[in-house]
């Protein structure tokens, strides 16, 4: 249940009143983050989530009034978006995973050795272009098979920025498949359904 002031500060938010949206905002963001880091473990994705979930409340602002709990609801929506991020990550990794797999699991024509040479040839040139600690670890996972834990014991480094590395690399790396990629890939998918 809200508490008085509470209740308050939700009745002049769901109306449009900017200073009540500070002041909740104010109230529940540090807290918040907390909850989200717990789950995540890395700041600026954190960060991002709350920032989206205070702008989810203001875009339903005018539906506050059916709710029992602000604290619940506030925080109801930061753990739906924090597991939505959670789902992507897995769905972008599995994604690459699968394409690799997909790529190299099928005899080739020579259209298809000739995609798959260029995507091999984009993947390698943003590789190169990574910065040099970053390609080190990239390298190292990917090339190696080192794991996360070996990986930052060799480098002196920790495990989490281990993780880190190799996720803004693969993030990288696809920015670059999705501008350049999709119609080689798209080809390549063709030539494999004949």
């Amino acid at each position: 249940m809200c508490s008085v002031e509470e209740t308050g500060f939700v009745q002049f938010l769901s109306s449009g009143d900017e200073k009540a949206f500070s002041d909740l905002y104010d109230r529940y963001w540090e807290p918040l983050f907390g909850y989200v880091m717990h789950v995540l473990q890395d700041k600026e994705d954190c960060m991002d989530i709350v920032q989206d979930t205070f702008i989810t409340v203001w875009q339903q602002r005018t539906t506050l009034g059916n709710v029992q709990s602000f604290k619940a609801y506030i925080y109801s929506i930061a753990r739906y978006k924090a597991l939505r991020y959670i789902r992507m990550n897995i769905r972008k990794r599995d994604y690459l995973s699968s394409l690799l797999n997909f790529l190299q699991a099928h005899d080739e024509s020579p259209e298809e050795l000739l995609i798959t040479g260029e995507l091999q040839s984009i993947i390698n040139t943003e590789v190169a272009n990574l910065p040099p600690k970053m390609r080190e670890v990239f390298l190292l996972s990917r090339e190696q098979r080192l794991s996360y834990r070996e990986i930052a014991a060799k480098l002196n480094i920790s495990d989490k920025t281990v993780k880190k590395q190799i996720s803004n690399s693969l993030k990288l790396i696809r920015l670059k498949l999705e501008g350049d990629a999709p119609s080689a890939l798209l080809l390549l998918i063709l030539l494999k359904s004949l």
